[in-house]
């Protein structure tokens, strides 16, 4: 049974089939829109898994920002243009056709990773530094969630009261610091007007 897996990031969105031997084929990518528009998403996913439909008899989405019964806000306005209650998964099952499942991308990380150490651990904690911040948890061997989506999310954790204004409106937020957005835009001397990928290539 062949799935359609898509990942929306706040910098790209990308989309592959994935076999039955799980191996990813027919990969494609595009930049993420970030107006508040949803007319906009949608175009951009229609494009991008059109040409993928016919080989998937399920889809599977990770998503950047928060995922409640399969409608997705961004929490940080600067990630999806401050996209709201916008209904991924009834787009994507009335596009596709297809039986699909919508989770917190920090969250799909999670479990992904812990499929392969379960055996050795019950419990753990992910924490995946990108264009945000974002994280998991797995307690007892169950992936946490909430009915808000947020089970997990540290991005928004207040790390320094005085630190640097956040998307959110707050100030310090670990997504404020320690971001690849917020490490390009503290960049300095040499490094200022480098992308994240190139600042953390030269660290």
């Amino acid at each position: 049974m062949a799935t359609l897996a898509i990942d929306i990031g706040g910098t790209k969105i990308s989309a592959a089939i994935i076999g039955q031997d799980r191996k990813l084929t027919m990969i494609r990518l595009l930049p993420t829109p970030h107006s508040k528009s949803i007319h906009d998403l949608n175009i951009a996913l229609s494009q991008l898994i059109a040409p993928l439909i016919p080989f998937a008899s399920r889809y599977a989405v990770a998503s950047t920002g928060i995922i409640e019964h399969g409608v997705l806000t961004a929490l940080n306005p600067s990630n999806l243009g401050g996209l709201a209650f916008y209904p991924l998964e009834k787009y994507l099952n009335d596009l596709t056709g297809l039986p699909g499942v919508v989770i917190n991308d920090a969250q799909a990380a999670a479990w992904a990773e812990y499929s392969v150490v379960h055996e050795k651990i019950k419990s753990m904690v992910y924490i995946t530094v990108s264009t945000g911040v974002g994280g998991g948890i797995i307690h007892d061997r169950k992936l946490l969630s909430s009915e808000t989506g947020l089970a997990g999310h540290i991005g928004h954790l207040i790390s320094d009261i005085n630190g640097p204004l956040c998307g959110c409106g707050r100030r310090g937020c670990v997504e404020a610091v320690a971001s690849g957005t917020a490490i390009m835009n503290s960049a300095q001397k040499e490094l200022a007007g480098h992308s994240t990928k190139d600042i953390f290539l030269r660290a």
